[in-house]
C-alpha cells in the first residue's frame, strides 16, 4: 500500500514548502509529486531545495502553463507506472486541508470507497472566507452538473480527491479532454458511468492566503460546455472496465 499526492503548482512559492512539511508531518505515510508549470516566482526551485531532505518528493516541470488537466494527468500516469496503490490530488494554496489527507486514505482504505472527495456541500455549505457570490456561483454549478448528467454528487466540482489506482487506470483510456475545472467534472463522471464506489467526505473549503486566486470566468465558461459535451458523448458510448 502506497500513497502519493499529485499537486499542481503555478506561482506557488509562498505555500509550496509550508504544504510539504504538512503533508510529510502527517501519521499516514504519503509521497508528493509537484507539477510546475514553469512559474516565474521560483516555486520549482523551493521545490528542488526541499528534496535534498526530502527523498520521496518529485518534480516534473513543464515549459508553460498548460492547463489544470494535462498536469493532474501527467502526475497519474507516472503515479501509475511505479504502482502506487492511492493517487491523490489537491491544491497547493491550503485550500484543502492536508489533515483531511487522511480522512480521503481512510475511507478508499478502510472504507471500500474505488473514490473519495473531499465536499464542500455534502453536509451543508462548508466554505471559510468565500464571498457569498463565489459560494453561490460555486454552488449552483454543482447543482447544473448533477442536472444535466445525472450523477448524484454533490461537489461535482471538487478538487480534493483520492482515487485507487484501478479506478485511474479505466478512466485514462477515455482520452480526458478538458483542461480547467471541467476537468474535475469529466474525471467524476466517468468515474461514475464505470459504477465504481464514490464517496463524499465533508471538508471545510478555506480560501487561499497567500498567492493569488487561478479561478475566472473562463474556467466556468469551460465548465459549463464540458458537461454538455460529455453527456452527448455518453450517449454514444459504452463504458466498460478495461483494466481489473
Amino acid at each position: 500500500m502506497s500513497n502519493i499526492v499529485v499537486i499542481p503548482t503555478y506561482n506557488e512559492k509562498e505555500n509550496v514548502e509550508k504544504l510539504v512539511r504538512a503533508i510529510f508531518d502527517l501519521p499516514v505515510s504519503f509521497d508528493i509529486m509537484i507539477i510546475d508549470d514553469n512559474s516565474p516566482d521560483g516555486t520549482a526551485e523551493v521545490v528542488k531545495t526541499l528534496q535534498s531532505e526530502f527523498d520521496n518528493l518529485y518534480l516534473i516541470e513543464r515549459e508553460g502553463k498548460l492547463g489544470l488537466g494535462t498536469a493532474y494527468l501527467a502526475g497519474f500516469k507516472w503515479a501509475i507506472a511505479r504502482g502506487y496503490s492511492y493517487v491523490y490530488e489537491m491544491d497547493a494554496d491550503f485550500s484543502h486541508n492536508p489533515k483531511d489527507l487522511v480522512k480521503l486514505f481512510n475511507a478508499c482504505h478502510e472504507g471500500g470507497a474505488d473514490l473519495a472527495i473531499g465536499s464542500r456541500y455534502v453536509s451543508g455549505v462548508t466554505v471559510a472566507d468565500w464571498p457569498l457570490s463565489r459560494i453561490f456561483m460555486s454552488y449552483i454549478a454543482s447543482i447544473y452538473v448533477r442536472t444535466i448528467t445525472g450523477m448524484k454528487i454533490m461537489d461535482t466540482t471538487a478538487g480534493f480527491k483520492c482515487y485507487k489506482r484501478e479506478v485511474l487506470e479505466n478512466i485514462i483510456p477515455y482520452k480526458i479532454r478538458s483542461i480547467g475545472y471541467g476537468f474535475q467534472i469529466e474525471m467524476k463522471f466517468i468515474a461514475w458511468k464505470l459504477r465504481y464506489k464514490i464517496v463524499e467526505i465533508p471538508i471545510v473549503f478555506t480560501d487561499r492566503k497567500h498567492g493569488s486566486s487561478k479561478m475566472s470566468g473562463g474556467i466556468f465558461n469551460e465548465a459549463i460546455w464540458v458537461v454538455l459535451r460529455i453527456k452527448a458523448r455518453s450517449i454514444l458510448s459504452k463504458y466498460t472496465r478495461l483494466n481489473k
